[in-house]
């Protein structure tokens, strides 16, 4: 394996990482400031707008610790569970506010008979960057730990060694598939 290649990927993925972190953290501080203040100065709260902020609050908590989490070296993409939990809740969240505020439906919902259609479609298009970003988030992390593992995501499964030992069962640049305990078995 080249380390000097697996050093060079390491550092995409963090930087990559480090970036929509910060982006995320950023739709969720917008998205918690524009909900709160409808919250407070309206009385039509909806479960949708409840929702959408106890998600926005969760998230901004949660990445004000992992927008630093890529600069350490021990990091190995261990928050994929986290990305996967949050991209799906921020999912239902960009579901909440298209059906809310999509179309004519932006002065009659969340908060109702409020004509700040600005700010609705301001919360709509923050929900689709911040659930974009955690579903980038979730694939690099998985790259990140499937490196880290030195598992292949994509291709054949069969591994070749290079310095396999010469038997009776295996000839010279024979491929040999590696087993899940560190063994290795012909592949032919």
């Amino acid at each position: 394996m080249n380390t000097a290649k697996n050093t060079a990927g390491q550092l995409v993925h963090r930087s990559m990482l480090g970036i929509n972190n910060f982006i995320i953290l950023s739709s969720s501080a917008i998205i918690t400031g524009i909900l709160s203040y409808f919250i407070h100065r309206y009385r039509g709260r909806g479960t949708h707008l409840i929702y959408q902020e106890v998600i926005a609050v969760v998230t901004l908590f949660l990445y004000l610790f992992a927008v630093f989490l890529p600069i350490l070296k021990s990091y190995r993409g261990y928050l994929l569970p986290l990305n996967l939990a949050l991209s799906y809740l921020w999912l239902t969240s960009l579901i909440f506010s298209s059906q809310d505020y999509s179309g004519r439906r932006c002065y009659y919902n969340s908060p109702p008979l409020v004509n700040h259609c600005g700010l609705k479609h301001t919360v709509q298009a923050f929900n689709i960057i911040g659930f974009s970003m955690l579903f980038l988030n979730t694939i690099i992390e998985a790259l990140m730990w499937a490196s880290h593992r030195g598992t292949k995501l994509f291709g054949n499964g069969v591994a070749t060694e290079k310095n396999a030992p010469l038997n009776s069962t295996t000839g010279a640049g024979v491929p040999r598939t590696i087993d899940g305990n560190g063994v290795g078995r012909s592949a032919v």
